[in-house]
């Protein structure tokens, strides 16, 4: 797949995320790039994904406020939207760097305290019961 630009696969990647497509966002990514979060991170595509996949999974949508893109850097701030009730909406700051067509590196910022609470709470798997 071709991109017009950084910004466009960065989205395009975005999206696919949020609507739990696997196979296309793995698509996306360098097989040894960096993954980075504030809870885990990966220097491996396919762990990555197997990481992220509760956040796919717990996506209602997001809501793009912002993309900044300089050369081969993109920054993207948005509202994550879960399923979650007790955790309807969480800012994040995800930014990414592209090599040769793909994502080489991927680090989010967003405060994570709301999520390990709803876990802990059991909130998270009432909600992924619930879509089930």
């Amino acid at each position: 797949m071709t991109f017009r630009s950084t910004s466009e696969l960065v989205l395009v990647y975005h999206d696919a995320f949020h609507k739990g497509k696997k196979e296309a966002v793995r698509q996306l990514l360098l097989g040894d790039g960096e993954f980075t979060g504030p809870l885990n991170s990966y220097h491996d595509a396919d762990k990555f994904l197997e990481g992220s996949a509760i956040f796919m999974r717990l996506s209602k949508n997001s809501a793009v406020r912002q993309v900044v893109a300089d050369g081969d850097h993109v920054c993207i701030i948005y509202d994550y939207r879960t399923i979650v009730p007790s955790i309807p909406v969480i800012p994040i700051v995800s930014w990414f760097q592209v090599e040769s067509g793909k994502i080489k590196l991927f680090h989010t910022f967003f405060n994570p305290c709301p999520f390990l609470r709803a876990k802990e709470n059991g909130d998270v798997e009432k909600a992924l019961k619930s879509v089930k």
